[in-house]
């Protein structure tokens, strides 16, 4: 045994250095959330994303100046949390951790049965063999188990190295699938009362012992407990009731997301006292040098000497030292830092522009003090005013800009309050009937809680309608203006509002598995995305500083120089001035009035507000990238079923073929078989309509269903598949499938009728292959009727000689088989099995009404058609419509057959048409689009558009969409509506051009009043722009653009289109 360790341990450098080649380099990196205070203008962000960047291990930085935070994906192995928190320090900003992965949560835990094991010796060989692994935390071997619990990264090792490890110490593994590794969240407790080690013990072992809870820890000193359970079998409310059993005190830990909204309010709490302390100083200082010395009898009063120096100057000098260096820290601090790490910004400009004034009259009062306070008619030159008012203007700046920015995040804020506070939880007696009511925090509802919803109130986790009927107000999340109708068995969705009578809600989602969490996280993650157009503003604003206080010195120079020479008259300078001091407030006024922020904050403030008002409007932006993209769309390309027809097919006609045919029940038995496990809509109408005959379950019909029902009947007596009034009976059958369409999805849902097949072969875009249990022709549709082996099963059922291949013989152990095939004509060249011309009519005849038409083949030879129909959306004419008036060419891909496709197109307005195409050949047509330089924009809802939507400039997934296709997309409308394309679409091109309209006014401000400040127009006007009054323009600057990208908050959606009326 020994030997066969040392073998191990020798081996181990070679498979960890194999396994390191073939793992991803992204899997071992997790991603932590800091936030970063101090950051005013896209330079400092910039300065920390480059810091964060080169430190190593780090494979991603991404800094959001607007929220304060910024995202870092990184290598646990290499660098650790504390590391790009001093990272971030370093660069002169607070750095704070807001969320980490647990390096716990990101294990999982294997169990494996070993044998060969003999003795404890065993048993710590192949603990060893494991635990010397990279990636494992903790093994346990058990010797009497003969089982083994490894603790390990799944993104270092996996499962198979684990067993290969044990079996090369020389034992047998066999992996198993432990229940604990189904499904797992974790959950914080803060526990009051525990005085020892004891006591944690005791909360330990009594959560360890609830069934579900895989893992339980609890920290002594920080009073708290941390528990890994499976919530299916339980929750933090049963975990709250067994500490309370023990003795102690316990209340959940939540975590609301909305730590940045308490730093953006902790901000403007900064800001707001800063500025209300300056103005304290600063009001005065502004009496003493612009309103007193206009009044005579307070100029006697300034103009007494104390020391030497006037009243005036010295009141001003001792209301001035504390804005300037205590007020003004804040801003001397960061451009200390900032210039120590070789980067400026606008704290630079700021403490440039404060202590050039604030120094010069320094140097002015102990200059003329020094040597001329004997005389005295001598008043000394200074403007301490103008360093208190700039920095009061600016802070005034910061916190009006803080206050804004807040709101750029209300959409967030009020997502984040949807959900109540309490639920009434109504709890069963012994006899299983629900009794008693409850009230208890949302926090603690556990999966499969029934919920009692009164109306008024807000549902408080999704969930599955047991009992009641209301209509249910969405508009929050989804955008529906009108409330929607909810009953028994629908789903609802934690947030909204129940508008009508009581509701019994089944908890299906809980905590942040819910939709509203789920899009608040997607919201979040939108508005920390960079814009590709943020790049310009952050190449700008590196080099803006140093670019500006360049300026400010050539300009102090020029001017300087041009006095001294002579070249202005002096009667240009004014009263008290020399040219330096001429020269200077000028220098100072460029410094001053210059606005990185304004740059900086033009993208983030109209992604952030954008972002929020598409999901108020039930659309979910996934990045400021893709918002960028779509307003340069050009292209839109509509997938068919589900996404411009209603999604909803129904058997609307059939036919049978074939000289001895089979029934239509048979044959309807046999095509089910092979659509049951499939969940294409097309599908689901075959079993619904299938249900919807069986005679077991056939419900009281209408008179009208009645003579649906016999039209059908008829239509199987005919000779042939061809009837002048089929147009006439397209309306009633299409009336009878949606009246029976509700009560025959319920009877879909017990399958017992199913035939038993084998061999089942899913084809996308062609259909189904397999082998079917076949029964007797003149049996019933019941399920026993139709199992194979029964007194009625079908003798004759094998098929004709030389088709050998189509059919399984009977046997006593398996009953005769047949192969069905169900799908279009493509599919039916591949299995060569010939269409005939009546077939080939009869189809014709349906696909020119809109039907897409499924063959069923038994045996070889087709046995019947099945006719479906997918009624258009109301609002897709319009759409297609509206489209076009926009300048942009709408096409049309899907799987469906060539004469459909073009009946759809025809009706919708649509020139382009592509038919008759698989998943991959839907990204292909993308791709060819974009060959041609188009932006495009694909629209789907299907798995099979997924390729597609990926492929796609811009995917657009609708909200009745597979999870499939809504990752897959860049947009999702959370709506069944099209009409939300226009509106996504439309939303793009107001935010993109609000940024630019931002970037415009940030551009134009600098550039237009830099000259200005410079003193451009003094030789004009003869007037020089105060330094204070430029201060006051730049904080106006930076509030302007941010007020700009609030007036997106007024959004309103386009005008509704025409849309079609729809009778039932």
């Amino acid at each position: 045994m020994k030997e066969k360790s040392k073998k191990v341990k020798g081996r181990k450098g070679e498979k960890d250095t194999e396994l390191a080649q073939l793992l991803p380099k992204a899997q071992p990196h997790v991603t932590a959330e800091l936030g970063v205070q101090g950051m005013h203008c896209a330079s400092c962000s910039t300065a920390v994303e480059k810091a964060l960047r080169a430190l190593p291990g780090v494979s991603a930085a991404s800094v959001a100046l607007l929220n304060g935070c910024a995202q870092v994906t990184f290598s646990r192995t290499e660098v650790s949390v504390a590391q790009l928190m001093e990272a971030v320090e370093d660069c002169g900003f607070d750095a704070s951790l807001i969320s980490v992965p647990d390096e716990k949560a990101v294990t999982q835990v294997a169990r494996m049965e070993v044998g060969g094991l003999h003795c404890s010796s065993c048993s710590t060989a192949t603990e060893k063999a494991l635990s010397a692994l990279t990636g494992v935390s903790r093994a346990t071997v058990s010797l009497a188990l003969q089982q083994a619990e490894v603790e390990y990264d799944p993104a270092l090792i996996s499962e198979e190295a684990l067993a290969e490890a044990v079996e090369d110490a020389g034992f047998t593994a066999k992996l198993l699938k432990p229940e604990a590794a189904r499904c797992s969240d974790r959950l914080s407790l803060r526990v009051v009362g525990m005085t020892c080690a004891s006591c944690s013990t005791a909360v330990e072992t009594c959560l360890s012992s609830l069934p579900g809870v895989h893992h339980a820890s609890v920290n002594l000193l920080a009073n708290v407990a941390e528990v890994d359970y499976d919530p299916d079998i339980t929750g933090p409310r049963a975990m709250l009731e067994t500490v309370d059993d023990a003795g102690f005190e316990a209340e959940l830990i939540t975590d609301r997301r909305d730590g940045s909204h308490e730093q953006r309010q902790k901000e403007e709490h900064y800001w707001q006292r800063l500025f209300s302390l300056s103005c304290a100083f600063t009001i005065p200082v502004f009496l003493l040098s612009m309103v007193l010395p206009m009044i005579p009898l307070m100029r006697p009063f300034l103009r007494i000497p104390v020391f030497g120096i006037p009243l005036a100057v010295i009141l001003k000098f001792l209301l001035v030292t504390p804005v300037q260096t205590v007020i003004g820290w804040r801003f001397h601090r960061g451009a200390w830092i900032a210039l120590r790490n070789g980067r400026a910004n606008m704290d630079v400009l700021v403490s440039l522009g404060t202590n050039a004034s604030y120094i010069y009259s320094l140097i002015s009062i102990l200059h003329h003090w020094l040597s001329m306070h004997a005389q005295g008619d001598y008043q000394p030159t200074d403007f301490f005013e103008t360093s208190a008012m700039l920095i009061t203007f600016i802070t005034m700046g910061k916190f009006l800009e803080a206050r804004a920015k807040g709101r750029t995040s209300e959409a967030i804020t009020r997502l984040l309050t949807l959900t109540p506070a309490t639920a009434l939880l109504l709890k069963p007696d012994k006899s299983g009937k629900l009794s008693e009511e409850v009230e208890v925090p949302t926090a603690l509802v556990h999966r499969g809680d029934i919920l009692k919803v009164l109306p008024g109130a807000r549902i408080p986790a999704d969930g599955t309608v047991e009992a009641g009927q209301s209509h249910v107000d969405e508009s929050m999340l989804t955008g529906e203006a009108l409330p929607v109708s909810r009953k028994r068995g629908d789903a609802v969705i934690g947030g909204t509002m129940n508008m009508g009578g009581m509701l019994q809600v089944r908890a299906s989602r809980v905590g942040s598995d819910t939709a509203l969490a789920q899009i608040v996280r997607l919201v979040e993650s939108a508005q920390l995305s960079k814009a590709p157009i943020q790049a310009f503003a952050d190449k700008v604003s590196s080099i803006f500083v140093p670019v500006v206080v360049c300026l400010a010195f050539v300009t102090w120079l020029s001017w300087y120089v041009a006095g001294s020479c002579g070249v202005f008259p002096p009667e240009w300078l004014p009263e008290g001035h020399n040219n330096f001091l001429f020269a200077l407030l000028f220098g100072i006024a460029v410094l001053v009035i210059a606005c990185p922020c304004a740059l900086g904050l033009a993208t983030p403030t109209a992604v952030m507000v954008g972002t929020g008002v598409g999901a108020s409007n039930g659309i979910l932006i996934k990045g400021g990238d893709c918002l960028e993209r779509a307003h340069k769309i050009k292209v839109v390309v509509f997938d068919k079923t589900g996404t411009l027809t209603l999604g909803r097919p129904a058997v609307t006609g059939h036919a049978l073929f074939a000289a001895g045919r089979l029934p239509l029940d048979e044959v309807l038995q046999l095509a089910c078989a092979l659509e049951s496990s499939s969940e294409h809509p097309l599908a689901q109408a075959i079993l619904s309509f299938t249900a919807g005959r069986l005679t077991v379950s056939q419900p009281e019909t209408s008179l009208e269903q009645d003579l649906a029902q016999a039209a059908l009947e008829a239509e199987e007596e005919r000779a042939t598949p061809q009837d002048e009034a089929a147009a006439e009976m397209q309306p009633i059958l299409s009336r009878h499938a949606n009246a029976a369409g509700s009560r025959s999805q319920q009877r879909v849902q017990n399958l017992d009728w199913i035939r038993a097949c084998s061999d089942v072969e899913p084809l996308p875009g062609k259909g189904m292959v397999g082998w079917v249990a076949h029964a007797s022709a003149g049996g019933s549709t019941g399920s026993n009727a139709a199992a194979p082996g029964s007194p009625r099963h079908r003798k004759g059922g094998s098929p004709r000689a030389g088709q050998g291949d189509s059919s399984r013989a009977e046997s006593p152990s398996r009953p005769a088989e047949v192969r069905v095939v169900v799908g279009n004509k493509r599919l039916m060249a591949d299995e060569s099995i010939p269409v005939p011309h009546d077939v080939d009519e009869y189809m014709r005849e349906k696909e020119a009404e809109c039907c897409t038409c499924v063959m069923v083949a038994v045996s070889g030879h087709i046995a019947g058609v099945l006719a479906i129909s997918d009624p258009l959306k109301p609002e897709a004419r319009g759409v297609i419509a509206a489209l076009h008036r926009s300048g942009m060419a709408c096409h049309l891909a899907t799987g469906d057959n060539w004469r459909t496709a073009r009946s759809i197109a025809e009706q919708l307005g649509i020139i382009n048409v592509t038919a008759e195409c698989l998943p991959g050949a839907k990204a292909e047509k993308i791709k060819d689009l974009q060959k041609r330089r188009h932006i495009v924009a694909m629209v789907g809802d299907g798995i099979n558009d997924s390729p597609a939507l990926a492929q796609a400039d811009v995917g657009i997934a609708v909200g009745s969409g597979t999870d499939v296709a809504i990752e897959a997309a860049d947009y999702v409308l959370m709506r069944d509506d099209l009409e939300d394309v226009i509106t996504a679409i439309d939303l793009s091109r107001r935010t993109f051009n609000r940024i630019r309209l931002n970037y415009a006014w940030a551009m134009g401000y600098n550039v237009t009043m830099i000259p200005v400040a410079a003193g451009i127009l003094y030789p004009c006007t003869h007037m020089q722009l105060p330094p204070w009054i430029a201060g006051a323009a730049m904080a106006a600057s930076s509030v302007s653009v941010v007020c700009s990208s609030l007036m997106l908050r007024s959004y309103k959606r386009p005008p509704p289109v025409l849309r079609d009326i729809v009778t039932t």
